[in-house]
């Protein structure tokens, strides 16, 4: 694996604040920032995100479009909606969020997987509050912890802390091939094609190609591959 890292403080903030907005699409409340990513659209048809998903930042963009004024209620519903059918209606829409549905032979989740992850976690100084309740290995959470790695990178670039800047950055290349390259291709992608709206696959096409670029600017790849066959759905 190559163990040159082309990035710097720049690049590290562009990089955070890309998986910052993946893990909020993945994992929280859209509700919660709805209004404000209506107004505030047009960030997205510039960089960072014109540049790693140029059609899928478009397509979000159009996608906020929809709520404007008294569209807001209506893009409401239907991003509620498709939230509840991609992530608390897996058995139907075949999109489990969690690494170690993929990664285990009967699905299990709170498995050696989950550990693991918590594990890394603790490692680098990431706790989650939730996670007696739920599973650390939800891709939300592991993009969350990204944009951490990212954060601690630009911050110690910024000192003038090239040593410690480039630890950070190795540190997110081993969990990028550890865990989520090994899963989140075959994820985003069903998200992509099981999605009822085109709000949820926007966010995974934008979640796409951020790890595309990332992992091509790090040097990151799976370390192993998963049995396509079981999860993707047409």
């Amino acid at each position: 694996m190559n163990e040159t890292i082309e990035l710097t403080a720049e690049s590290c903030r562009a990089y955070q604040a890309l998986c910052s907005f993946c893990s909020w699409g993945l994992f929280a409340d859209p509700a919660d920032q709805l209004e404000a990513f209506v107004a505030d659209r047009a960030m997205f048809l510039d960089p960072p995100f014109s540049q790693v998903a140029p059609k899928a930042a478009r397509l979000f963009h159009d996608a906020l479009a929809a709520g404007e004024g008294e569209g807001i209620a209506t893009l409401a519903r239907e991003v509620h909606l498709d939230c509840t059918y991609l992530f608390y209606m897996i058995g139907a829409s075949h999109t489990s969020p969690y690494e170690s549905v993929y990664r285990t032979d009967d699905s299990t989740v709170f498995g050696p997987t989950t550990l693991e992850v918590r594990a890394f976690y603790r490692t680098h100084g990431l706790r989650f509050d939730r996670a007696e309740t739920e599973p650390d290995d939800h891709i939300g959470i592991e993009l969350a912890f990204a944009a951490h790695l990212l954060d601690a990178a630009a911050t110690a670039y910024e000192a003038g802390d090239t040593k410690a800047a480039e630890e950070a950055l190795s540190a997110l290349r081993d969990f990028l091939s550890n865990h989520v390259l090994v899963f989140a291709p075959m994820y985003l992608g069903n998200v992509q094609r099981r999605a009822k709206s085109a709000f949820y696959a926007a966010i995974a096409g934008v979640t796409e190609g951020t790890l595309a670029a990332l992992a091509d600017a790090l040097g990151a790849q799976a370390v192993e591959s998963i049995v396509e066959e079981r999860y993707y759905v047409e």
